[in-house]
């Protein structure tokens, strides 16, 4: 009888050892993910379509993709960097590539297609103020999965001699991120200027880096484009002399070069 209690114990200690404890039974199960519900996304998608299309005929085709587009745009996929910042037409005349980080490396295919298949004369690089691709690369980026390590890694040619210690929201903090953008844009043109020179030289394109400053560190307004990089020459009086500028409105023209710190 005494062996029969022994083993009926045992067992009833085994069931609770395999239960949770009863904090953790309690707890909420947490949720996919925080924001919008995917049904409200899709309702989104679809209404905006419908929304776009109205009052459009069916003989208004749009561009087609073998047509030459105005420009290829390399820019970071931050959902804050709209076209509507570069672009008024929006007809399809922009040839869109998008990665983190604007980089030239991870992108290559897509614009190699938009500058030699469909024969762009602009290839606009822009970079952005406020980038969590940046932000990422300085404070640590090894617990996220190896295909975003591996894009990552590749910014260190052109942020890593940039990287110090500042602590957080500190001015020197601030300046150190708009230098990385900064020196980022002028690398990812070096390469585009390697990789199209016979391109560039012929005539047949420009290359062009830019800053979108989201944060407003320039002081020009949230969402202002700079252009601080024009075929390789950083110099802002050699930028805005020079002759792709002509049509650039006056009011336009103290956003062509860096700004002087």
């Amino acid at each position: 009888m005494i062996g029969k209690k022994i083993c009926t114990l045992l067992l009833f200690g085994c069931l609770l050892a395999l239960l949770p404890p009863a904090a953790a039974a309690l707890e909420p199960l947490p949720k996919i993910r925080a924001g919008t519900p995917p049904h409200a996304v899709l309702g989104n998608i679809m209404g905006a379509n419908r929304q776009a299309l109205g009052g459009v005929s069916a003989t208004a085709a749009g561009r087609q993709l073998d047509q030459a587009p105005h420009l290829v745009w390399l820019a970071d996929p931050d959902p804050r960097v709209k076209p509507e910042l570069i672009w008024t037409h929006q007809d399809g005349g922009i040839y869109t590539v998008r990665n983190l980080g604007n980089q030239m490396e991870t992108g290559a295919a897509a614009v190699d297609y938009g500058v030699r298949s469909l024969h762009a004369t602009i290839l606009l690089i822009t970079g952005n103020t406020d980038s969590q691709a940046i932000t990422l690369f300085n404070d640590g980026y090894e617990h996220l999965g190896a295909d975003i390590r591996r894009e990552l890694n590749q910014l260190h040619p052109a942020l890593g001699r940039l990287v110090a210690e500042t602590p957080r929201d500190s001015e020197d903090r601030k300046k150190m991120l708009l230098r990385q953008v900064e020196s980022n844009v002028d690398y990812q043109v070096t390469r585009a200027l390697e990789r199209y020179r016979d391109r560039v030289d012929g005539g047949r394109l420009v290359v062009v880096g830019g800053v979108i400053d989201l944060a407003n560190h320039y002081g020009g307004g949230s969402g202002r484009l700079y252009l601080i990089n024009l075929n390789g020459e950083t110099d802002p009086r050699r930028i805005r002399d020079a002759s792709h500028i002509v049509r650039v409105h006056p009011e336009m023209r103290g956003y062509l070069g860096r700004p002087q710190r």
